[in-house]
Order: C-alpha cells, then structure tokens, then sequence
C-alpha cells in the first residue's frame, strides 16, 4: 500500500455520524424496506464505532500506513452483517456523487450463500448493481471486478488468494484488489476467518505407505526427491522408538534447518499417474483411486511444507506424525477491519499482539435474559466416541427434549458431522417437533435457524494438541523442546489448555446463536425467549465453556438440566470377530486403522489369522469390507504397520 501516498481529504468519504442514521432508519423500518428491529443508544453509538474503525481504515490505506487489523466484537444480532451492507451501499454512492477519489471495498464472509446474500442487500440498498460476488459458484469477470465498488467473496477464496502470493502468482489477488479507483482500500472481514493458519501433518503410516508404493521407474528418476523423503521417514522413526507415553512432543528441526531443501512437486506429478487402486486391492475402482490418490498427495505436500518451514514430532494415542504449520492470515490487507461476535473468546487476536486493536464497543447493546441454558454434565462428548454411542444415546436424548419442549417448538441440534446423518434419520424424519441439525465447522455465520427458538449442543468439537501448537507457531515462530513440553507464554502457565478452551467456547457460542437470541426485539435489546440444552464435562473445560457463554450473553439464565446422556445398557451377546470388524469399520470415518488398533478395539487375541483373511481378496469378509470402500494395505519394510483404509 506504499504507493497510495495522498490526503484522505482527497476521498469520497462516509460521515460516520451520517452512516450511524442511516443505519438506524434501515433497521427500524418496516420490511422489505428494513429490517423492522427495534434500535437503542446503545446500537446507535455501536454503529457510530463501526463508521469510525471503518473510514479510519481507509484513511490509513491511503497514507500508505500498515495498518493494524482493527478488531470489534459487535454482538450477535446487532446488525454487524447489516451494517456493512448499508456502509458499501452508502459509499457507492458517495463515490458516484462526490467528484472525490472513488473508495473500494473488498467484504469477506464465511459462506458462498452468505456472500451472494450481501451482495444482493448492497445492491437492493442502493437501487442499482454496485456489488458482485467472486467465488468458486460465480466467478466474476475483469471488467465487472474493475467496475464494481464492493467485491464480496469466501474466507477460503480470501485466503486461497493470498498464499498464492507465496509462489509469487499475484493475478487472483490483484482482481480482488485492483479496481477503476486504483487499489481497494478498505477489508471487512465477517466474523473471526476459518483456517487462518496452513497446518501440515502426516503420520510415519502414511510416510511407510507411501515409499512402499514408489514405482521403481519413479525410484529411478527422481532419487534426490525418494532420499529425501526416506530420510524424513528415518528421522521420524528415531523419534517413535524414544516415546514411551500416551502422547509427546518434540522439534525436530526449526526453521532452515531441514535435512535438504528439494522440491517434491516432480515426485508429486509422477506419482499422480500411478494407479492406487489397482496396485494396493488390486481391483478397478475409481472411487478408491481418488482417495488414495489424494493421501498421498497430501501426505507429499505434508512433507514438503515440513522442509520448507520448521517440523516437529507429535503422538496422539498410537499416531506418530510430523508437523508444521505457516499463517494463512495477510497481514497487510489493506484497510482490514474485523468484525467476531466472539472476538474476547478467541485467542487468535492475543497472539497477534501489537499487529491488532480492539476498539470498545458498547458493552449493554443486547440482552438474553429471555434465554434459559439448561446445562447437564456427561463424558465422552468428542468426536469419536460420539460416532460409537450416538445410536444408543439418541433415544433418550430425544425423550429428555422433546418432555422438556412438547411437539410445537422448533430445534436446532449442533453435532459432529459423522453422526449428523443418524440425527437427521432417526430424529427429525419421525418427530412432530420440526428438527434442524447442523454440525461443527459448517454453522459459523448461518442464518439457516435464525427462526428456531431452541438449540441442543450435542457433544463438543475438541481438537487435537497439534493445533494449539500449530496456531501458536505460525504467529509467534517456531519454539523449542522445552515449550513444547511445558508451553508457558505471558501469564499462561499452560497457553496450550488456554487456547483450546477458548476456542472450544468460540465455537459453541457461535453454535448457540443460530437461533431466534440472535434477534433484538425491543429497546432494551431483549431476543425472543429461547431455550438452549447443552452438555458439558465436569471438568476445566466445561467451566470455561459456561463461563464464556455467560459473559457474551449477558442477562442469560442457567439452570441445572437433570439429564444422563450415558445410562448403563444390557451386555449383548458376543459376535464372530469377522462380524464385529466389519460392524466397527462401518462406523469409523474416512481414513485408516492399524491393525493394532482394531485388535485393541475388539479385544483379538492375535491378529494374525485376520491377516490370513484380509489377504484372501475372495474371502466373503474381504470383500464386505471391499464393498463399503475399506482396502487392506499390508506393512512394507521394518518397523511399519498394516492397517485397514476407508475411502470418503
């Protein structure tokens, strides 16, 4: 932005006065003109903050000043989303009124519908088309970009833009910010971006799976590339025969250390022609091509990112893997300003230190006394044992709801993803009671449930140890053994615990606000009564996640819900071990089990005629497996496993 060296008096500006006004008549007037919301002062003064942030952005990009990444924490339901739609309209036509410079906007929001939706608000606001989308469902073209005062995308395609700059391909961000009026000088980022940092993993199975399957042809060809990645796989091997615990973590180089700076791409491109499915099941089958294809792909593009930045050691459970992790995140975005509902939670914003600042806002803009959080306490509430006990904790999930609620509410259920599908089935097709189900990751932002007036959190998205270490990393460089292996940074003696419990409230608040709350129904900034059912471990975390939701909805009551989520269930009689493998590989994810892992998971004393078994491709075991997509891949060489793969 050092080129943009002019006065901000040299712009079409927006009155901040002015757009706090116009902003209160469009949300107080009756629809389709307005929103038909009820306003405060303390919405009005709210407003007020975001035009000043917003045009004090702007003026900073046009001095050429790097300017920090203004971060505010409008509350859910005040009309943040809104407010920038009617900002963008407002200097669209500031900028065809004014003889002034034009202003440019860049607007990134979670989802592709969410991004169409604020392109067709700032167009309807303004009466003609001032905005367009620019996205993997609507790729806009050159001229409409130069032309259009506000481009609005995805987080991904904000992002995606950006690491394109590291290989020096600038043409997808120069569309985004090039524009009649010279560069866009303003970035408002909705809600709090998803992926800001580029973790890289892969497992020592993944690395042995992948040597074993090298063609000797590629062998031949690309030695320097088969040397290095072996010597990675050698050295992440010395770090598995030293760890005895349940799970550790070590440096294995830092940055421009790596064992050889090579470009794995050839070995990449060569390896894209080899047909997995044919030479691992021996058996055509395009499905399972493209899921090993993309393994080993991921695996190489793993390791690559490991000698191009810093790695280290980790193991979780019984999975060995080697790790590294780069920002995602531009820092230089021109003008950016960032608005997260749930910015005091997300510890993002401390580890950006100086490079950000987090205006007040008004602190009485909304309240939720209206809502009840019924609050029971359970364990076992992660992703995977989710999977393995959703079908017997359902029913009496639904008893307890539906007793508490009757048939004529509406439900929102926030869950993982592998067991949204049973929800859905055994729940919402055969209730009276109308069902929305969402899982983690994909309701951030939504206004799919805005209508329903109740939510159940059911189990709780945690993340493995790596990613705290992989977000610290990527923003304050890569540490030491020592940090590793007691992680203190300021006044956290544990900043690891600290992260996760804040972003684990980060997404269960955002989970919770998809309903009716989010909505403001008189001057005192009151939301439709609602009721939320949550369960939560007895433990740090759960005290975390409460205290958390009390303090950003503030006013909302607790109350204590007597429900066991877990209740002791009749012994079944026992299966064949031939059946029971094939009933637990229905139920994993996408992915691969050890060997070792199913002969823990369904107490076998041996493994060894299961491998008799899974290596007869005719045997009716085998090929039951085969037909839900799960391929055995025997161990090759010393010291790697066999294991069991499922394909997406």
């Amino acid at each position: 932005m050092n080129d943009i060296l002019s006065s901000p008096t040299e712009y079409a500006l927006v009155c901040p006065e002015d757009f706090s006004s116009r902003m209160n008549a469009y949300w107080t007037s009756p629809r389709p003109a307005g929103l038909g919301q009820h306003s405060s002062a303390p919405l009005k003064l709210l407003w007020k903050i975001m035009g000043d942030n917003f045009r004090g952005a702007i003026e900073e990009a046009v001095l050429g000043v790097q300017s920090p990444w203004r971060i505010l924490q409008p509350p859910t339901g005040s009309g943040k989303t809104q407010g920038t739609c009617v900002y963008a309209a407002m200097q669209a036509q500031r900028n065809l009124e004014s003889h002034l410079k034009p202003v440019g906007m860049l607007v990134v929001t979670r989802l592709i519908e969410e991004a169409d939706k604020i392109r067709n608000t700032i167009n309807a606001i303004t009466g003609r088309p001032v905005a367009v989308v620019n996205h993997s469902s609507n790729t806009a073209s050159s001229e409409a970009l130069q032309m259009s005062d506000a481009v609005v995308i995805t987080h991904q395609a904000f992002l995606n833009a950006r690491r394109d700059l590291k290989a020096d391909r600038w043409a997808a961000w120069e569309r985004l910010v090039s524009w009649r009026g010279g560069k866009r000088l303003l970035t408002v980022i909705d809600e709090a971006l998803a992926n800001v940092v580029d973790e890289s993993s892969t497992t020592a199975d993944n690395l042995a799976f992948v040597l074993g399957i090298i063609p000797p042809a590629v062998r031949q060809a690309l030695p320097e590339q088969v040397q290095v990645l072996e010597q990675v796989y050698s050295v992440l091997l010395a770090y598995v025969s030293e760890q005895d615990g349940d799970s550790a973590m070590s440096m294995i180089w830092g940055e421009k250390e790596a064992p050889g700076a090579v470009d794995l791409s050839p070995l990449r491109a060569a390896m894209s022609e080899v047909r997995y499915d044919r030479l691992v099941g021996n058996r055509s089958s395009h499905k399972n091509h493209a899921w090993l294809a993309a393994r080993v792909a991921e695996t190489l593009e793993a390791v690559q990112s490991c000698l191009d930045q810093f790695a280290y050691y980790a193991k979780e459970g019984k999975y060995h893997s080697i790790n590294s992790a780069a920002l995602a995140v531009p820092l230089n975005t021109p003008g950016p300003v960032v608005l997260d509902a749930t910015a005091k939670s997300n510890f993002l914003w401390d580890l950006f230190e100086e490079r950000h600042v987090c205006p007040p806002v008004p602190s009485h803009a909304r309240d939720y006394s209206n809502v009840t959080l019924h609050v029971a306490r359970g364990s076992r509430l992660g992703k995977n044992a989710m999977i393995e006990h959703i079908k017997d904790r359902l029913p009496g999930v639904r008893r307890a709801i539906e007793e508490a609620l009757g048939d004529h509410r509406s439900l929102f259920v926030c869950a993982h993803k592998d067991v949204e599908d049973v929800i859905s089935k055994r729940w919402s097709e055969k209730s009276a009671m109308k069902i929305g189900v969402g899982h983690w990751n994909a309701v951030d932002g939504r206004n799919d449930w805005q209508d329903f007036d109740a939510a159940l959190i059911l189990g709780l998205p945690y993340r493995p140890q790596t990613w705290a270490t992989n977000m610290f990393c990527a923003l304050q460089g890569s540490q030491d053994d020592k940090w590793l292996q007691s992680p203190e940074w300021k006044q956290f003696k544990n900043v690891r615990k600290e992260m996760e419990r804040r972003q684990m409230s980060v997404s269960v608040i955002q989970a919770i606000n998809r309903i009716c709350c989010r909505h403001v129904i008189d001057a005192e900034g009151n939301c439709p009564p609602a009721d939320i059912f949550i369960v939560l471990p007895q433990d740090a975390m759960g005290e975390a996640v409460l205290d958390a939701i009390k303090a950003d909805m503030p006013g909302i009551a607790v109350r204590q819900w007597g429900f066991e989520l877990d209740l002791l269930k009749e012994k079944r009689p026992r299966e064949s071990s031939h059946t029971r493998l094939i009933a637990y590989m229905e139920e994993q994810p996408a992915g691969t089990v050890s060997l070792t892992e199913i002969q823990h998971s369904l107490k076998l004393t041996s493994v060894k005629k299961l491998r008799e078994t899974l290596n007869a491709a005719d045997h009716p075991t085998t090929q039951a497996l085969a037909d839900m997509g799960v391929t055995y891949v025997a161990g090759v060489g010393r010291g790697s496993k066999s294991f069991l793969m499922k394909a997406a």
